[in-house]
């Protein structure tokens, strides 16, 4: 991301690969989750940190996704509130203020599971079957985003912390190596 987003500053554009193909290690236990997590969300809000100023004015319209990305973390917890705002001011039961949200929220995260299950030709009901996994990764998602957000966009600027400063990738597979100090 720093990359990309240094190099479209400097004028170099990026283009899309529909046929790119990205193999991912998936972390094998919740330790290595939550290093990888906490790496893309602290990386994510440290670029916002360095380069959201020049992208406004070299890249307005990757900016706008930017911002719209804080956004989205920003509000986020209010959509998770929403089946309690819907039951405290609508009196109504709570399985049915849950419901209300609970059919809006398919609504929203169907569509592109489906999309993807076409695209990467996986077989559609397995992928259906684990939209609680999709819920369980979101929470872990906001709670991680959140942090970045206080660490890298708050406390960081404020000298209250140092922001993201080591690569602490590792597989459980693997023998853990030196870590890399990576500057942004």
């Amino acid at each position: 991301m720093d990359y990309t987003w240094s190099q479209q500053i400097a004028g170099r554009r990026a283009v899309y690969v529909s046929d790119a193909v990205a193999l991912a290690a998936d972390p094998e236990d919740l330790i290595y989750l939550r290093k990888q997590v906490w790496r893309w969300m602290a990386g994510f809000c440290q670029n916002v940190r360095l380069h959201l100023g020049r992208l406004v004015v070299h890249k307005p319209l990757l900016a706008v996704w930017v911002l719209l990305a804080l956004l989205e973390i920003l509000t986020a917890p209010l959509w998770w509130a929403t089946p309690f705002v819907i039951i405290a001011t609508t009196g109504q039961p709570p399985a049915l203020g849950f419901l209300w949200w609970a059919g809006a929220e398919l609504l929203l995260t169907t569509p592109p599971l489906v999309y993807a299950a076409r695209r990467r030709k996986l077989p559609l009901a397995g992928v259906l079957l684990n939209i609680p996994c999709v819920y369980a990764t979101k929470a872990v998602n906001l709670v991680y985003a959140w942090k970045a957000l206080v660490v890298e966009l708050l406390l960081v600027p404020l000298h209250l912390a140092r922001g993201l400063t080591v690569h602490a990738k590792g597989r459980a597979d693997t023998r853990p190596g030196p870590a890399v100090t990576a500057t942004a």
